[in-house]
């Protein structure tokens, strides 16, 4: 077994708040004990091997990115600045950029190439302290690409050295850029490979629902399809319009509306009355000029997550102690609800009861701080972690 000890302040999860002078028990890949300094167990302290001196230091459960599309190669700055100088998300992709141009990109690549690109990328997570990440495919858009993608990420997640991989199943994320590509008959396609996906390794199945790419029936009738797949259904859902993904989402009880850009109080309410978790990427919100209704979303009662919706267009981040200090920048949550967003809320957007807090027989996933005090987090952009362990076993040092 081993200690944590002498933790300054120890941020549990609201259900017990945070432990001063505290310390940590872990017994393999579980936490077997967390309380005071002092109060451990003398059954649990004649077991322990290992004793590992935190230094007055802050100690959060292992941060959860609920967003993410880590499986692309090349880059997209150009349309960045395009962005930046007032190009609109359609114009970009009109002028060639956008989703087509990192697909023909990523299909030109070598699968291996591929792969050790996402390996790479996925290791940065770590060093922001993130342990679990969501992970979508989205850049083939034909079905070998879509499922080859899956299975990289599949076999990404059994790594020790990489954050838990959650997979998802993102082969509805636009339409392809071939000629013979029309929307009605892709999204049919996409519908019949779900049970392949959930095969190849997928846990989710995600459509970008929205202006321009796929409407409400389309939606639903893939993830139906994934449904009946085993395939938990997420939804990219009025980002760039309020097109009806919020109360789709709903209507499904999906595990995830993403985004909600668009969204309303209506759609606030409906979701939170569903037990649809809001996962919310403050960067991308920044990056479109447009702010979800999270005061709407809180009142409600809904969960929300955060995510860095990492990907070549919009968002290179990849730091979730980062997109915890723009939460309480720009959508003026506190530092307690953004970092338990991006822990308890992203366990819940990822539908995983074992992670997200800090308490006897949850997963180990613990992150020392180079801080004294969470409010750190909304201060440094970016608070680095001193040491992260992962199922128990230490998986990064600064």
């Amino acid at each position: 077994m081993r200690r944590l000890r002498n933790i300054g302040r120890l941020v549990t999860g609201p259900a017990t708040g945070v432990i001063e002078r505290a310390a940590v028990i872990c017994d393999g890949e579980r936490i077997a004990w967390c309380g005071k300094l002092g109060d451990e167990p003398r059954e649990l302290m004649e077991s322990v091997t290992e004793d590992h001196d935190c230094a007055n230091g802050l100690v959060t459960a292992g941060l959860v990115d609920a967003h993410t599309h880590p499986v692309y190669a090349g880059d997209r700055m150009r349309e960045v600045a395009m962005r930046s100088a007032g190009a609109s998300y359609e114009e970009v992709a009109k002028a060639g950029g956008g989703i087509k141009a990192t697909v023909k990109a990523t299909r030109e690549e070598p699968v291996s190439a591929l792969e050790q690109a996402t390996k790479r990328r996925l290791r940065t997570w770590l060093a922001g302290g993130a342990t679990t990440v969501e992970a979508k495919t989205g850049y083939h858009l034909h079905r070998e690409g879509e499922l080859e993608a899956t299975r990289m990420l599949a076999r990404l997640s059994k790594r020790k050295d990489l954050p838990r991989i959650e997979v998802t199943f993102l082969a509805a994320h636009a339409l392809p850029p071939d000629r013979w590509a029309r929307t009605g008959t892709y999204a049919k396609q996409v519908a019949e490979w779900c049970t392949d996906a959930y095969t190849a390794g997928a846990r989710f199945c995600d459509v970008f629902c929205d202006r321009g790419y796929f409407s409400v029936p389309q939606s639903r009738a893939i993830l139906k399809a994934g449904l009946k797949a085993k395939l938990i259904p997420r939804i990219h859902a009025d980002e760039l319009d309020r097109t009806g993904g919020a109360r789709l989402a709903a209507e499904l009880h999906a595990v995830s509306a993403d985004h909600l850009l668009r969204a309303n109080r209506g759609d606030a309410i409906a979701l939170a009355r569903a037990g649809v978790v809001a996962t919310l990427a403050p960067g991308t919100a920044l990056s479109i000029g447009k702010l979800p209704p999270v005061k709407d979303l809180i009142s409600a009662g809904a969960v929300i997550a955060l995510g860095t919706d990492h990907n070549p267009g919009t968002s290179g981040l990849t730091s979730m102690s980062a997109v915890i200090a723009l939460a309480v920048a720009v959508f003026k949550m506190s530092v307690d609800q953004a970092l338990t967003a991006a822990t308890l809320g992203g366990a819940y957007s990822l539908s995983r009861s074992d992670r997200g807090v800090v308490a006897p027989q949850k997963v180990a996933d613990l992150v020392l701080w180079e801080a004294e005090h969470e409010g750190a987090f909304a201060w440094a952009y970016g608070l680095k972690p001193r040491i992260v362990w992962s199922r128990g076993a230490q998986v990064f040092a600064s």
